[in-house]
This record gives structure tokens, C-alpha cells and sequence, in this order.
């Protein structure tokens, strides 16, 4: 058996943990140090917690797997030119005085290598670098950025042969889209756009700036807003700034070639968008996305003659474009990695290690079966936890905690859920969730503030999955990964008045599809509900409050129900609810 550990050390840092092709943890930093995507260090939280989880320690490690981000200064030889020299003695200095030890971005350093014709290897102290962090026995190799989105969306969508599309802000060499195949657990990329000026996440990022909102955060609030818009008003406009190539096979605008393309691009966008609604403005640049990625997407279906997709990077976290790719008509079926975003490509990189190692060790792959690989705290924890924060609670039977959970739900209450290992990626899946009934319209505005937020989507349902075709059109081609919460269907019209909470303005959800295979405690919680109420569903929202990660560990979750965030909590088996 060979041990891997995946580390993704820069933005949304993260640590995975593989023995052979079975991941046995996975953990984002910000879930541990409770700072909204983490990052930009190597860091010994993630890697401490996964070895935790699997019962293992660092020297037990055979490989690890790694990004070009940031890693410490001490394990790279570096040019001595005056100004690098300057720079790193004076982030020693602040080293020195307390602050971490000084951390270089790879990718950065890599391009400069390359331009003076030297290798990254010869610059890398690997030897110094695993005895540093413990790790003895291990060998350690850097991967692609966007071959780490590729290989998790291809090996987890569990088809045979398909196309691979990624798409984010930048990667390695400024790489901010490929189109590949993936065929017999192999993956060939084809297409790449490189361009600065051409990407689509940085659009979508400097839309959501503009608009006041924090980039790389807030884009979701852009999707939400733009639904209660106009795109005509500024579409045409906008079309200079996104686009397709001549040739119909990667992203392009009218900044390419131009200096300082990036920020020539934000500037218009600015200038363009004074004077407009943010409604307007937010509908015009998703309407635009969706149309740029949809035709990208459909000149290399129509190339490759391939009928599925598996879609994966930081744009791909856009439900709404999700949909209108798995309606196309030359579309069979979507798949979108659940940890789109960069905290999933340390799973990537592993899958790329296992790849090196043995080219056909991907070939059997199975759908994903759920992304509950993070943190679990047993009985004792959790009493410990209680006992600390001077909370009164019950120990319930299995059967009395479904029915107090789906009584409570009915009765209007917002229930606080912490139950087993925590999820991995951006959404809570019934695991940290805070729920509630979906039949309340104004729910919204009152849970919204109570949270702290300012959210402009609905909040999203929790479906039984053996129901979903009952309340939503479209389901069949994305059942797979509406189990993760990744893609929004049109809901019946019969179905939009009974369940408004999680209908948004265009008539839209974004579901989890729930099976009782795969949680089946959720499961009967949501069960008990519909048979109370005869709505096979109920609102999930992730417990946190604005700004904070979701909640990890059982103090966090008890300080929510402290704060009357919640009006019970479900800590496991123990019950709390205020009078």
C-alpha cells in the first residue's frame, strides 16, 4: 500500500490524504484556523488533521503530491540579482520578528526559470524539504494546475470517455482554460487559452469587484443579483471583454496583445458599467459567460463527438452556467467536481502522482459517492465541548432525534445539524448544515439576518433523491452531481408557490439530491419531514455565520446555538434547543 499526501498551498489551501487510489481524508485549512480561505503558506494544519483522521504519521508517507504555489523560501536555491536579495532579507527580518517564515509563490518563480532557461528541479532543495517536515521516507513531485482541476472532474464523474473542460482565474503560466479528453482513465488536454486578457474567471471576478462585492468570494452574489436584471443593456458592451478565439477553441477579447491587458480590461469594465444598475450590470456579465462558455463548449463537443462532460476550476462554481451546459441538446450528461474551486486540487495532484506511478491505476473509476472525508469528533469530544461552554443537553435515541429534528423543522425552527465527518469543499451536505422549512416565503430575509448575511440566491433544498423528479425538469442528465449541489434546475410551476424559500426569482433551485445510501441519518431526518408535511424536502443552508467558514468542530457549533443562530442544535446524538 502506497501512502500519498496531497497538499494545495495557495489560495483555499488544503491537504488530502490517498492510500493507493482511496482517499482517506480530506481537509481546507480555513475549516481549522476559522480565516475565510485560508492560504497562501505552507501550513501543518491540514497535513497534522489528515494524518489524524487515517490513524498515520508524516514518516509513514511514501509521496507527496504538490502544487506550484507557496512553499518556504529556505527550500529553493534563488537568483541573487540586488532587488530578490533586498526582498528576501527583508521578509527575513519580519520573519525574524515573529511573523512566519518568509513563503515564495512558485508559480512566479517557475516562469522566471524557464524565461533564463533553467530547470525547476535543479532549483528545488527536495532533500532538505521532506527532512524539514518530517517526512523521511517520501519523495516529492510538483503538478500542472489545471491537470489537478482535469483529473478529479474526469475520475470522479465516473464516465467512461468524455470531454474535460476547466476553466478559472489563472493557473500555471497564466493557463486560465483547457479543453481535454478523457478516454480508458487517461486525459489528453487539447485546447488552452493563455492569453492575459482572456479569462473568463477574472471577468466574472472584476464584475463582482466593481459591484463592491470581494473577489473570489462574493461571485455567487453576481449570480444571484443577475436574475433580477436586464442583460441588453450592457451585453453588447460587455462582449469586448470576453469572448471566443477565430477559431472557436479557446477564450479570447479585445485586450489580447495589449499591455497591461488585465487591468485595460477592468478599467473598461468599470467605465462601462457607471451609470447602470448592479442588477443590470450582474445580468449582462452572466448572460455573457454563459453564452462565451456554452459556445466553447459546443465547438469541442461538436470536434470530438464526445456526449458528456465533467467540468471543474473556480468558473465552474456558477450553478447557473452548469445548467444551460447540461441542457445543450448535444449533451447526455454533466458532472461537475464537487471542490471546483482550488482547495480540490490537492485531490488532483495525488490522482496525477497515481497516474505517473501506474498509467492504468485510473481506469476503473466509480462515480463519487460523497465528499464526507473531513474532520469527526466522537461522544466524548462532544461532551467535552458542552461541558466547557456550560450547555445543558439530552443524549437521544437514533429514532427520538429524527423525530425531535423533523418536528422541529415543521414547526418553523431553525435546526443546527453537526453529524459525522465533515464535508469537503464549498457546500454543507447535511453533515454542518443549519435547517429549516421551505415553506416560509419571508424566510429569506429573517435568516439572512440572523446569520449576518446579505445574500441575494435563495437559500438551496435538500431533496429526497427518490422525489426529484417530482418537483424539478432537467434532472436526468445532472442526477449525479445534483447530489453535491453543483447545478440549479428549472422547478415546476406547481411546486414554486409550495416551496418558496428555496425557489429563486427565475424559478430556479439549486438542489442536493439525497440518497439514502449515501447519508442515510440525513435521509430519515428529511423522510420524517415529508411525512409530516408531505413536502419531500427541506432548506439547507451551511452553519456558519457571514464571513466565517462552516463550522468544524462541536465548540463552534455550540457557540451558533450560544448565539441564538439556531434555536436547536443536533450535536451528534445530544439535543439543545432554547425555550
Amino acid at each position: 500500500m502506497t501512502l500519498i499526501l496531497g497538499l494545495q498551498t495557495g489560495h483555499e489551501s488544503s491537504a488530502v490524504l490517498f492510500e493507493d487510489a482511496q482517499l482517506l481524508a480530506a481537509v481546507s485549512d480555513e475549516r481549522l484556523s476559522r480565516v475565510k480561505n485560508d492560504g497562501g503558506r505552507l501550513s501543518d494544519l491540514g497535513i497534522d488533521e489528515v494524518l489524524r483522521l487515517a490513524g498515520r504519521n508524516r514518516n509513514e508517507i511514501d509521496a507527496l503530491a504538490l502544487l506550484y504555489t507557496f512553499f518556504p523560501e529556505e527550500y529553493f536555491v534563488r537568483e541573487t540579482w540586488v532587488k530578490e536579495l533586498e526582498r528576501r532579507l527583508s521578509r527575513r527580518r519580519r520573519a525574524r520578528s515573529g511573523a512566519e517564515r518568509p513563503q515564495m509563490l512558485l508559480t512566479n518563480f517557475i516562469e522566471r526559470l524557464e524565461r533564463r532557461g533553467k530547470s525547476f528541479a535543479a532549483h528545488f532543495l527536495e532533500r532538505k524539504f521532506l527532512r524539514g517536515e518530517g517526512f523521511s521516507s517520501a519523495a516529492a513531485r510538483f503538478y500542472d494546475h489545471h491537470e489537478s482541476h482535469a483529473l478529479p472532474a474526469a475520475y470522479y464523474s465516473g464516465f467512461d470517455e468524455c470531454a474535460v473542460i476547466t476553466m478559472d482565474g489563472n493557473g500555471d503560466r497564466n493557463v486560465s482554460h483547457t479543453s481535454g479528453l478523457w478516454r480508458g482513465g487517461r486525459y489528453q488536454r487539447v485546447y488552452v487559452t493563455d492569453a492575459p486578457g482572456a479569462s473568463a474567471g477574472l471577468f466574472y471576478s472584476h464584475v463582482t469587484q466593481l459591484l463592491g462585492f470581494q473577489p473570489l468570494r462574493h461571485e455567487g452574489k453576481v449570480v444571484g443579483l443577475a436574475a433580477m436584471g436586464d442583460h441588453r443593456p450592457l451585453y453588447d458592451v460587455f462582449s469586448r471583454a470576453l469572448g471566443v478565439s477565430s477559431d472557436g477553441n479557446s477564450l479570447s477579447s479585445d485586450f489580447i496583445g495589449r499591455p497591461q491587458a488585465e487591468a485595460l480590461r477592468r478599467q473598461f469594465l468599470v467605465q462601462a458599467s457607471a451609470g447602470h444598475s448592479r442588477e443590470n450590470v450582474s445580468a449582462a456579465a452572466q448572460r455573457l459567460l454563459e453564452d462565451v462558455v456554452v459556445r466553447l463548449v459546443r465547438n469541442f463537443l461538436a470536434e470530438t463527438g464526445m456526449r458528456k462532460v465533467a467540468l471543474n476550476g473556480g468558473v465552474f462554481a456558477n450553478v447557473k452556467l452548469n445548467q444551460r451546459i447540461a441542457a445543450l441538446p448535444e449533451v447526455d450528461s454533466v458532472f461537475v467536481f464537487p471542490a471546483m474551486s482550488d482547495t480540490g486540487n490537492s485531490i488532483g495532484a495525488v490522482l496525477l502522482e497515481l497516474a505517473r506511478r501506474e498509467p492504468s491505476s485510473l481506469r476503473n473509476a466509480q462515480p463519487l459517492e460523497h465528499v464526507y472525508w473531513g474532520p469527526a469528533y466522537d461522544e466524548t469530544a462532544m461532551q467535552s465541548a458542552l461541558g466547557q461552554a456550560g450547555a445543558e443537553a439530552r443524549r437521544l435515541g437514533e429514532e427520538e432525534l429524527v423525530s425531535r429534528a423533523a418536528q422541529a423543522i415543521h414547526a418553523g425552527k431553525v435546526l443546527g445539524w453537526f453529524q459525522g465527518r465533515m464535508e469537503f469543499g464549498p457546500r454543507a451536505l447535511g453533515n454542518r448544515s443549519m435547517l429549516a422549512r421551505p415553506t416560509e416565503g419571508r424566510i429569506n430575509d429573517w435568516l439572512n439576518r440572523r446569520l449576518d448575511r446579505s445574500e441575494f440566491m435563495p437559500f438551496a433544498p435538500s431533496v429526497l433523491a427518490e422525489h426529484a423528479e417530482e418537483i424539478f425538469l432537467g434532472v436526468a442528465k445532472a442526477r449525479h452531481t445534483a447530489e453535491f449541489m453543483t447545478i440549479t434546475f428549472d422547478v415546476k410551476p406547481e411546486w414554486r408557490s409550495r416551496i418558496p424559500a428555496v425557489v429563486h426569482v427565475d424559478g430556479t433551485a439549486r438542489p442536493q439530491l439525497v440518497r439514502r445510501k449515501t447519508n442515510p441519518l440525513y435521509h430519515r431526518v428529511i423522510s420524517a419531514y415529508h411525512a409530516l408535511s408531505g413536502i419531500p424536502l427541506v432548506l439547507n443552508t451551511s452553519f456558519n455565520v457571514h464571513e466565517e467558514p462552516i463550522v468544524c468542530a462541536p465548540p463552534e457549533a455550540i457557540r451558533a446555538f450560544a448565539e441564538r443562530r439556531v434555536d436547536c442544535l443536533a450535536l451528534g446524538p445530544f439535543w439543545l434547543e432554547h425555550p
